[in-house]
């Protein structure tokens, strides 16, 4: 090798491999601190991306699960609810059946009521009456009140249901009715259909309708609850009788909710037939009740899909993203120990020229 004073070469190795060392202890402590084996797109560009994505997912399905815990406390808090109307529409079971006993007293002094609710009942029977039309007021006001964070679960806005038809068998001599056994109801009824919208849960990443669970409640007013025996009569032997009557303006403060229905019970022909007709409404609500259980129970899945793929998901991204520290440390050590090496040799180098000086003596 030439002695040349003007151009240190090996100084300029012993820099170049320190800085080198010096950039690679630079990454290494950044890694270690940071806990990220990618901290910048320069550090590893596709991983980056890769990353970026994969952190959106696993937000995406940890917000799906979150929304799919709401929807079980809606479904739950609804069939509390729903739990209240079961028990108040079997005790109306139960006073109806009373009511059709014959033990009970109809009319003051004799055996046919005036009229429902006409408050010469008879002592017996208007004393069932009272308590039924507090029970169906009770329903009404739940119907209208019950809500989960402000959203109304049964006054109808959720309600999708079809219209279903009474089905009519023989045409009665008055030719405005049809027969259904020994009811009578008004030709071609059908009842009403549900007008509102379902609620829809966010229970997935994307957009499309198999991450998204619709949940319809039923109209809980009494107006819809006894539509099809508002729509039905019976014959007591005497004249015909309806099965409901108005619950919307009585003054004794029970409802105020416009179309209210209460069950007449007041003589034993119409209590003989609220009690049957009751058991179907019974286990109408029983179906949706049944229905809203089987919810809960596929979103009890729902959630444990999703925190599943959720763990799994992120499991991968770590291992994209996050430090390895026990070889990042490994890497730290060795980048340090050269780096004090090339510090020392880029000393040495730095001291070459200076034998030039022993040829000029």
């Amino acid at each position: 090798m030439s002695m040349v004073v003007r151009t240190n070469t090996m100084a300029i190795n012993a820099n170049n491999a320190l800085n080198k060392n010096n950039s690679t202890v630079a990454g290494n402590l950044e890694k270690l601190s940071t806990g990220f084996k990618i901290n910048r797109a320069a550090d590893d560009a596709s991983g980056l991306a890769i990353s970026e994505k994969m952190k959106a997912q696993i937000k995406a399905l940890d917000t799906a699960s979150k929304n799919a815990q709401d929807g079980a406390s809606l479904i739950k808090t609804a069939e509390g609810y729903m739990g209240e109307v079961h028990d108040m529409l079997n005790r109306i079971v139960e006073l109806a059946e009373k009511s059709a006993n014959g033990t009970y007293e109809t009319k003051e002094g004799g055996t046919k009521a005036e009229s429902f609710g006409a408050g010469n009942t008879g002592v017996d029977r208007q004393a069932l009456q009272d308590e039924v039309n507090q029970l169906t007021a009770e329903i009404d006001r739940i119907a209208e009140t019950a809500n989960f964070n402000e959203l109304k679960l049964f006054d109808g806005t959720m309600d999708t249901s079809v219209a279903k038809d009474i089905t009519a068998i023989a045409k009665n001599t008055d030719a405005t009715k049809y027969k259904v056994g020994d009811l009578f109801v008004d030709a071609n009824q059908k009842t009403s259909a549900g007008t509102g919208t379902a609620l829809t849960l966010q229970i997935g990443e994307t957009s499309g309708p198999s991450d998204k669970l619709s949940i319809s409640l039923k109209n809980l007013r009494t107006s819809s609850l006894f539509e099809e025996l508002d729509k039905t009569q019976v014959y007591d032997g005497d004249s015909w009788e309806k099965l409901t009557g108005d619950n919307s303006t009585t003054g004794t403060g029970i409802s105020k909710t416009t179309g209210a229905l209460s069950l007449n019970i007041s003589n034993q022909a119409t209590a003989s037939v609220v009690a049957e007709k009751v058991r179907n409404v019974i286990n109408d609500v029983s179906a949706q009740r049944a229905n809203l259980g089987a919810l809960e129970n596929r979103l009890d899945y729902t959630m444990n899909n999703l925190n599943t793929a959720s763990e799994n998901i992120t499991d991968a991204n770590s291992r994209i993203r996050d430090t390895d520290m026990a070889k990042t440390m490994m890497q730290y050590t060795q980048g340090n120990t050269l780096t004090q090496a090339a510090q020392a040799m880029l000393a040495q180098a730095n001291q070459a020229p200076s034998s030039v000086l022993q040829l000029l003596q």
